[in-house]
């Protein structure tokens, strides 16, 4: 995890150079501050992952006339880095691949972004043009907004530039942008290099299907372990973790370490455990008390930029675990299971989808929102104490695979959810554990729900005559909760709402596919509002029974 800015437009001021430090928590290693053309300035704060020590993995990267800083991790920077006419500076970082393959597309911003296999937020700049990418479900974050000059501010995190913007905006996902130097206060034109697949055309047997996942999904931690430092998992005890420990401890030369969270009484810690010794591997585990989930939110909010409880309440586990692996081991690189949810349907309301279609679209729709919700607690928990987070469920490969499948894998009347996944790892993880149905991260705490912990306290916390008048300080998305309404009043204390609550989106969960418009939120502009599905009882498209054995919705 490292973290990028850039102010082009003018000369760094002591305010912005202090802004800029504001997230270099994301790389404690190096810290670089480069005018690498006039008034066009590059920040990199990095954390040595490939190569522990300041080369040559160092940035800005320099060649060609290029120079670039990006946060992320290339895996096929080998092939890309191939016949490259240019000696590069900095040129051992797998980032470097984003000029080299520049170069060989003949400057075509669009075709680079396609090319690279890994996550990614980069800036690069020559001396007509600032060029800026994203990887495709936006694992690595980017923001920007103008000053009052005119001048452009680029950075990692809304902390970093939100001070110094009129507006700030996110860059968008799978996206890529060109802003002349001749005219950076144009407002910038993103243009879209990848989406998910939307149409559901693999129609493949349910063995063919099981291979693909089985192999496309181990292929996809194996390109993940780069790097020299010491790897662990956040190990819930639950599905999508114990799989992507299991797959990464087969090739693994040293024996990774498990670090789970929870109360005392939690059940998952069981798992986790069941897990950790089915794979031989350490097994480190931190528990928590409720009062710690309380103390520990000011700073979540701050961390995550966000007031939706329930990436907050996600949050506070995985902020306070990530604290503790910073501060008493020597990992530096976590592997998660993010994104297999999404991309199977499998949360509980999911499940309850009217059909096997409406399904289709409530997917497509929460892999459009994942970076404002389990991507962003993913990368604002790590990052603010110097760790970086790999999530293999989100390899390109794999939602290409996985999105295509006919919606019936995903939603098998009398199956377990992620029945698919789970049957094409048979043998891997103890049946418990292959087995067991899911459990919120935040519930699965302990016997005692968070969210009842939280709701106590904020009851007492809140005054009933300060709630009653919520509307008038709150007018814009007005708190339901005593709970929405602290994590509000924190995030205001914290933020320029104006500037970027905007950015903000909440409550996911109550804006389904299957919902009518009026009974949406975040629906006005937004890009839920494009994306309602109006079904018809006459309407409804049938998926149709194929001889490979997919089942069919009437």
């Amino acid at each position: 995890m490292c973290g990028i800015w850039a102010i082009i437009g003018e000369q760094v001021t002591p305010q912005q150079q202090d802004a800029f430090m504001k997230i270099v928590g994301r790389g404690p290693d190096l810290t670089v501050l480069d005018e690498v053309q006039p008034n066009v300035h590059l920040g990199f704060h990095r954390l040595a992952i490939v190569m522990p020590g300041d080369t040559p993995s160092a940035q800005p990267i320099v060649g060609g006339g290029l120079s670039v800083v990006c946060n992320g991790e290339i895996y096929n920077h080998q092939s890309l880095k191939i016949d490259c006419p240019y000696t590069l500076k900095n040129g051992g970082s797998d980032c470097a691949a984003i000029i080299t393959s520049f170069i060989k597309h003949n400057e075509d911003l669009k075709e680079t972004c396609a090319s690279l296999d890994g996550v990614f937020a980069f800036i690069m700049a020559d001396s007509k043009n600032v060029y800026i990418g994203r990887d495709p479900i936006g694992v690595r974050p980017l923001f920007y907004g103008y000053n009052s000059n005119g001048s452009l501010l680029i950075g990692s995190e809304v902390k970093c530039i939100e001070e110094l913007c009129e507006r700030v905006e996110y860059f968008p996902p799978g996206c890529c942008a060109t802003i002349s130097l001749a005219a950076p206060s144009r407002p910038i034109q993103p243009q879209q290099y990848y989406s998910v697949p939307s149409i559901a055309d693999r129609f493949l047997s349910i063995e063919c299907t099981q291979t693909l996942v089985r192999d496309i999904l181990v292929k996809s931690v194996e390109k993940r372990l780069m790097g020299n430092r010491n790897f662990g998992f956040m190990l819930s005890g639950g599905l999508d973790s114990s799989l992507i420990a299991s797959i990464a401890t087969r090739f693994l030369k040293q024996k990774p370490v498990a670090f789970s969270v929870g109360f005392e009484d939690s059940p998952d810690l069981e798992a986790a455990r069941k897990v950790a010794d089915y794979l031989k591997i350490p097994h480190e585990v931190l528990v928590i008390t409720p009062q710690q989930c309380i103390d520990i939110i000011p700073e979540v909010v701050f961390a995550l930029e966000t007031f939706d409880p329930l990436i907050i309440r996600c949050g506070i586990a995985h902020y306070l675990l990530c604290q503790h692996i910073s501060k008493s081991s020597d990992v530096k690189v976590l592997l998660s299971g993010e994104g297999a949810d999404e991309l199977f349907g499998s949360y509980a309301y999911m499940q309850r989808a009217p059909n096997a279609l409406h399904l289709h679209k409530e997917i497509l729709r929460r892999m459009q929102h994942l970076h404002q919700y389990d991507v962003l607690r993913c990368d604002r928990s790590t990052s603010c104490h110097g760790l970086e987070i790999r999530v293999p469920f989100l390899d390109k490969r794999f939602i290409d695979l996985v999105s295509r499948l006919p919606p019936t894998y995903k939603l098998m009347p009398m199956k377990l959810e992620k029945h698919l996944l789970r049957s094409a790892f048979e043998g891997w993880l103890p049946d418990e554990v292959l087995w067991r149905s899911k459990e919120g991260f935040a519930e699965a705490l302990g016997k005692t729900d968070l969210g009842d912990i939280l709701a106590t306290h904020c009851d007492k916390l809140i005054s009933k005559e300060l709630y009653e008048q919520r509307a008038e300080r709150f007018p814009d998305r007005t708190p339901e909760t005593t709970e929405e309404y602290w994590y509000r009043q924190i995030f205001e204390e914290t933020f320029v709402y104006d500037k970027m609550g905007h950015l903000v989106h909440t409550k996911v969960y109550r804006t389904a596919a299957w919902h009518r418009p009026d009974e949406k939120e975040n629906i006005i502009n937004s890009p839920d509002s494009e994306n309602t599905l109006d079904v018809k009882s006459d309407d409804l498209l049938r998926l149709r029974r194929r001889s490979t054995g997919s089942l069919g919705v009437a």
